[in-house]
């Protein structure tokens, strides 16, 4: 049988496959993040909007919007216990739920990448679904989010992944539709 060397640490040459899936999958990410690219607009600053995810992974969030139904969403926090990022391409359908009235709410759907470091290090691919409402006159975002994390590394497995928060927008309150 042929086999490939272990690592100089005395780890099987098998461990390279979780990090070469995971590459694969980092790239086609980005390849599909693309495909929206000639859709969206040059973000301003004004487009930003900045706060707080509590749940699965917690911490900071920042939202980019392109145009008023395609944003990139990522984050900076912690995942049991250890640092983590996360980024998502957000597609928003705001004529799918009944409006209330004091403001927009709107379903969305999105796909990213979520990393996290220390002693228990893992790659996975995340799917998300979730409600924004933003307030009439405002540029306050509530959102709430939930769906799977695919592991890529450690052996893979499905994780939860889910979040409520808030944002402010630095600039204008609302895109125009």
């Amino acid at each position: 049988m042929n086999q490939s060397p272990p690592y100089p640490d005395g780890r099987p040459a098998s461990v390279r496959r979780p990090v070469l899936r995971a590459a694969s999958a980092a790239l086609a990410v980005l390849v599909a993040s693309c495909a929206w690219a000639p859709r969206a607009r040059a973000a301003a600053l004004s487009d930003l909007a900045l706060g707080v995810a509590v749940g699965e992974p917690i911490g900071g969030t920042a939202k980019l919007w392109f145009d008023d139904y395609l944003a990139a969403d990522m984050g900076v926090g912690f995942s049991a216990g250890n640092g983590a990022f996360w980024g998502d391409a957000l597609w928003h359908d705001w004529s799918i739920l009944p409006q209330p009235g004091r403001g927009d709410l709107g379903g969305y759907l999105g796909a990213g990448a979520q990393v996290r470091g220390g002693a228990d290090a893992r790659f996975g691919l995340r799917a998300v679904a979730g409600l924004s409402f933003r307030p009439k006159d405002s540029a306050l975002e509530i959102f709430a989010e939930v769906g799977p994390l695919f592991r890529l590394t450690q052996g893979g497995a499905v994780d939860a992944v889910g979040s409520v928060g808030l944002r402010a927008r630095l600039g204008k309150a609302a895109l125009r539709r």
